[in-house]
């Protein structure tokens, strides 16, 4: 169960980040330190 959870929060992070990159050209200041 670790491991599959691990993988989903890894998978969310990343999605995040992409996430928030692409919206932080726009809005850095929406985007959470």
């Amino acid at each position: 169960l670790l491991a599959i959870e691990a993988r989903v929060v890894i998978a969310s992070v990343e999605t995040y980040l992409k996430y928030a990159e692409a919206v932080g050209l726009t809005q850095s200041a929406a985007v959470p330190a």
